[in-house]
């Protein structure tokens, strides 16, 4: 794509309207290539994280706060338990890699905050919360991107749920509500 702009670039000059289009283009071009290689980075990442899951996200968290420079804030509970299944940790790790992705790319936000906790008995939640520009709703007529849905699959798959809310102006905090006995 970016060689065939280039081609069309050379084909307009002395048209500066369309010389500018076709730089912007070129620019998105370049910031998507930018994020898939990432992305393709990222998931060739961790393969086993059931030794020290919480070590692993803090990990994840100081890489997305140098490439964003976002306020992070990380709390782990004390409920939280210190080995987890491999597949489960690589859900979990996906789910919260994904929600960051979300804050990144869509939130406009200035501080995330995640938290590895307690729901209720027996269930532990994983909470990604944003204090971004949200929106009016997360479950109305608009059709979920490939990112949600694939959030709620894992936390589907570890026979859990992916909640969601969201306010304009009032950030967004996705949070995934799984039952302990399917981590460890």
């Amino acid at each position: 794509m970016l060689i065939d702009l280039e081609g069309l670039k050379l084909g307009q000059l002395g048209n500066q309207r369309a010389l500018q289009e076709i730089a912007e283009l070129q620019e998105s071009t370049r910031d998507v290539l930018k994020n898939l290689r990432q992305v393709l980075i990222d998931l060739r990442g961790q393969t086993a994280l059931e030794e020290d899951f919480a070590e692993e996200v803090r990990r994840l968290l100081a890489r997305f706060k140098a490439n964003t420079q976002l306020k992070v804030e990380f709390a782990v509970s004390s409920s939280w338990p210190s080995k987890i299944r491999s597949q489960a940790a690589l859900d979990l790790y996906r789910i919260i890699e994904e929600a960051l992705t979300n804050v990144r790319l869509h939130s406009g936000a200035h501080s995330v905050e995640v938290v590895l906790g307690q729901a209720f008995d027996h269930q532990l939640s994983i909470e990604i919360k944003d204090d971004g520009r949200g929106t009016e709703s997360v479950t109305g007529p608009r059709k979920p991107g490939m990112g949600l849905l694939g959030m709620r699959e894992r936390a589907l798959i570890l026979g859990g749920r992916l909640e969601l809310e969201s306010d304009v102006g009032q950030g967004t905090t996705v949070r995934a509500i799984l039952p302990h006995e399917q981590l460890i």
